[in-house]
C-alpha cells in the first residue's frame, strides 16, 4: 500500500495523490532555485562560532528563490538588503500566496508505504502507554510522534524523552487544562490519542530513496550537507542516530527501501502572533484570536548577545536566505544551502539583526546559545514560513 506522508489533509491515499499532483504543478508555477535533495536541511557546524558578528547579519533573497512578504524600508540597514534583486514575479507571488501556497512549496509531500513493515515500525505504530510499564524506544516514538502531530514540535525524533519532548508535552497539558509536569500519565496519554486521525497514522513507514535523496551537490561549497544520512535523517526530521538504528543493514543508495519516521503535516492555521519565551527556550504561535495553535523548541540568545525584549513585527519571509555577518563585504555573502548559518528560512522582524531562523544543526536546538536570534529546526521553521503572517507580532519575554 502506497500513500503519502506529512502534509497530506488525510490518510487518504487517493485524497494525497490530488494534493501531490497539486504541489508539482505548483512548483512548476513558482520561481525555485530548490531539487528535491535539498527539501530539508542539517549540519553539524559550530552554530555559536558562525552566528557571532550577528549584529552585521543580514539574510537576503537569492535572485532564484521564492520569497514571501514585503519590507519597511525604515526597519534596517540588514533588513533592507532583503528586497534587492527581486523580480516582478516574485513580488506579485508575495501578494498572492497563501499559508496552503507556501507549505505546499517549502515542505512538499513525500510518497511512502506501510506494507511489510519489520518489527519495530508495528512496535511503534501500535504502541500504547500504560502506567507503571517501562517506556521502550518504540514507545518513545510514539509519543514523540503524538506531540508533533498535535503541533507541539519535540525537535529531531530520536527515540527518547529529552528535555524538548517535556517541554513540548508541558505546553500540551497546559492547553488540555491538565497539570503541567512535562511528565506523560495517564489524562496525557487519553488526550494525546483523542483524535482518533493523529492516533492512528503510521508513525514509522517504509520509503524508497531516491536518486536525489543520495545525491549530495558540492555547490555552494561549505552550505550543502556533508553525508547522505545527514540528508535523509533531516528529510524525515528525525536524528541520524535514529536513522541509523532503524536501518542497521541497508546501504543509503537509491533504490533501496529504508524505515523512517513519519512527519505528517504541520500546523497549517495562520499564525498572528508568536511569544518567545527565553527561560523556557520555547516559542509559542498564537492565531488571530490568541488562540495556542502551535510550539517550538528553540535556542535564544547568550550572555554575549541575549535576544532583545519588547514586541516587534514580522517584515520579511524569506525561504533559502543568503548569509552575511558584515554586511559591508560583499564577498563575505555565503549562499543559500541547507548548511548555511541561519538554516532554510529567516523571518526577519523590525529590530536589526534579529529574526527567527533555521539551524544547521538542529539536534543541538536548545542545547546551543545563538547571537541572539530565535533558532529553530529547518522543518519548524519552514512550517513557521508557511504559516506566519506579515506583520505579525513577536513578542520576546
Amino acid at each position: 500500500m502506497s500513500t503519502s506522508m506529512q502534509y497530506s489533509l488525510s490518510y487518504n491515499p487517493h485524497a494525497s495523490l490530488k494534493i501531490l499532483l497539486g504541489c508539482g504543478l505548483l512548483s512548476l508555477l513558482l520561481t525555485s532555485g530548490c531539487s528535491q535533495s535539498n527539501d530539508q536541511s542539517s549540519a553539524y557546524a559550530d552554530t555559536t562560532t558562525v552566528e557571532q558578528g550577528a549584529e552585521e547579519m543580514t539574510a537576503s533573497d537569492s535572485a532564484n528563490n521564492f520569497s514571501v512578504g514585503t519590507l519597511d524600508t525604515d526597519d534596517s540597514q540588514e533588513l533592507v538588503n532583503d528586497s534587492v534583486g527581486l523580480d516582478d514575479n516574485s513580488q506579485e507571488n508575495q501578494k498572492e500566496s497563501t499559508p496552503e501556497t507556501r507549505l505546499a512549496y517549502a515542505l512538499p509531500e513525500v510518497a511512502y508505504e506501510v506494507d511489510e513493515l519489520p518489527e519495530i515500525a508495528t512496535a511503534a505504530n501500535n504502541a500504547v502507554w500504560l502506567a507503571g510499564e517501562p517506556v521502550d524506544e518504540a514507545l518513545a516514538i510514539k509519543i514523540q510522534a503524538l506531540l508533533n502531530y498535535n503541533h507541539h514540535s519535540v525537535g529531531a525524533v530520536d527515540g527518547s524523552l529529552g528535555r524538548n519532548v517535556a517541554k513540548a508535552m508541558q505546553v500540551f497539558q497546559e492547553k488540555q487544562g491538565l497539570e503541567p509536569t512535562g511528565v506523560m500519565d495517564s489524562q496525557t496519554w487519553e488526550a494525546l490519542t483523542a483524535n482518533y486521525d493523529l492516533h492512528t497514522q503510521p508513525v514509522l513507514v517504509n520509503y524508497q530513496l531516491t536518486k536525489d535523496d543520495v545525491t549530495l551537490p558540492y555547490q555552494p561549497k561549505g552550505q550543502q550537507y556533508e553525508s547522505v544520512t545527514e540528508a535523509v535523517a533531516e528529510k524525515f526530521h528525525m536524528s541520524q542516530g535514529l536513522l541509523t538504528r532503524l536501518n542497521p543493514d541497508t546501504p543509503l543508495e537509491a533504490g533501496n527501501k529504508i524505515l523512517v519516521y513519519n512527519p505528517y503535516r504541520p500546523n497549517m492555521t495562520p499564525v498572528a502572533h508568536v511569544v518567545a519565551n527565553k527561560e523556557k527556550n520555547l516559542l509559542l504561535a498564537y492565531d488571530k484570536d490568541e488562540q495556542l495553535v502551535a510550539s517550538y523548541p528553540t535556542t535564544m540568545g547568550s550572555n554575549y548577545r541575549p535576544s532583545p525584549d519588547g514586541e516587534y513585527k514580522v517584515t520579511s519571509r524569506i525561504i533559502n536566505p543568503t548569509y552575511n555577518k558584515d554586511f559591508s563585504n560583499e564577498k563575505t555573502v555565503l549562499p543559500p544551502g541547507p548548511n548555511n548559518p541561519v538554516g532554510r528560512v529567516w523571518i526577519g522582524i523590525n529590530k536589526p539583526s534579529f529574526g527567527i531562523h533555521g539551524s544547521p544543526n538542529p539536534e543541538k536546538i536548545s542545547q546551543q546559545k545563538s547571537s541572539g536570534c530565535v533558532r529553530l529546526t529547518n522543518w519548524d521553521v519552514l512550517g513557521l514560513y508557511g504559516t506566519i503572517e506579515e506583520g505579525a507580532t513577536v513578542k520576546f519575554e
